[in-house]
C-alpha cells in the first residue's frame, strides 16, 4: 500500500541536482533511520508494468510531517520526468520508508563513510544521528565529486564539522577548474592512505556501485574484513537511469 505526500518546496542545489520538500498527506508521519530512502511511483513503462525509483531521505528522522529528498535528473531517466512535473502542491504515491543502509546501533572505533554523487543525500542525516551520539571515535568523510557546481550540502556538511572537532571532512574534486584549491581525484587512493590510522573502523560506502566495488575491493586487499562494510549502491556502470 503507498503513502501520500504533498510537494511543499522544490530548490536546486547543485548542477541538474533539484530538492524536493514533501509534506505527509497519508499517513501524516512516518518513522525512519537515517540513511532510508523513499520508493516513488513512477507509472507505468511501455510494458503497462508499474515502476518505481528510490530516493535517499536528506532531512533527519523526527522532522514533523515533512520529508526531503534530493535527485539528480538524468535525460530520459523516468523518475526525472516525474520530477520534472512535480510542483508546489503537487501530490506523489511513495511506499516506505525503506531500506537496510543505516547506522550501525553503536561503533566501538572510528567511522568512515565514502560517498561520490547523490551518496552525500542519504550520509548528512546519518552524519546528524551520529555525531550526536555519546562515541569517541574519529569520523572521516571522504565525498568525491566531479567539478565544484555539482557539490551540494557543503554548508551543512562544514557546520557539521565546525562543531563537531571528531569529523574530518576530505571532499575531492576529479575535474576541479582551476579555480579549485581543495583536494582533488579519487577517493579509493585517500582511504588508503588513512587506513593505517584508523582503530576499529566501520565503512559506510555510498553512491557509484564502480566507487564501492573498487575501495571494498582495495580494503579488503589490505586485510580489512567484510564484515566492516556498510553499503548502498545508488548504480553501477551501464545501468538504466533513474
Amino acid at each position: 500500500m503507498s503513502n501520500r505526500a504533498r510537494v511543499v518546496g522544490v530548490r536546486p542545489v547543485a548542477d541538474g541536482v533539484l530538492e524536493y520538500r514533501l509534506q505527509l498527506v497519508a499517513p501524516p508521519r512516518v518513522s525512519f533511520s537515517a540513511g532510508q530512502y523513499l520508493s516513488l511511483d513512477c507509472g507505468l513503462d511501455e510494458q503497462g508494468l508499474p515502476q518505481r525509483r528510490a530516493y535517499s531521505i536528506a532531512s533527519p528522522p523526527g522532522d514533523d510531517g515533512h520529508l526531503v529528498i534530493c535527485a539528480k535528473l538524468i535525460a530520459g531517466g523516468l523518475g526525472s520526468r516525474l520530477l520534472q512535473r512535480l510542483g508546489i502542491g503537487d501530490e506523489v504515491d511513495f511506499t516506505g520508508p525503506l531500506g537496510f543502509f543505516v547506522l550501525d546501533q553503536g561503533h566501538a572505533g572510528d567511522v568512515v563513510f565514502c560517498a561520490t554523487g547523490t551518496g552525500i543525500v542519504p550520509v548528512v542525516p546519518m552524519l546528524q544521528e551520529l555525531l550526536a551520539r555519546d562515541e569517541t571515535g574519529r569520523v572521516l568523510l571522504f565525498w568525491g565529486m566531479r567539478a565544484p557546481a555539482d557539490v551540494f550540502y557543503r554548508e551543512v556538511i562544514d557546520a557539521l564539522a565546525e562543531r563537531h572537532p571528531r569529523l574530518e571532512v576530505h571532499l575531492s574534486l576529479t575535474r576541479p577548474g582551476p579555480e579549485w584549491r581543495g583536494e582533488q581525484g579519487r577517493i579509493g587512493a585517500k582511504v588508503l592512505g588513512a587506513l593505517p590510522a584508523l582503530s576499529e573502523p566501520v565503512f559506510y560506502l555510498v553512491g557509484n556501485g564502480a566507487m564501492i566495488d573498487e575501495v571494498r575491493a582495495a580494503l579488503k586487499a589490505r586485510g580489512v574484513d567484510r564484515r566492516r562494510f556498510r553499503t548502498e549502491a545508488f548504480f553501477t556502470p551501464g545501468a538504466e537511469p533513474a
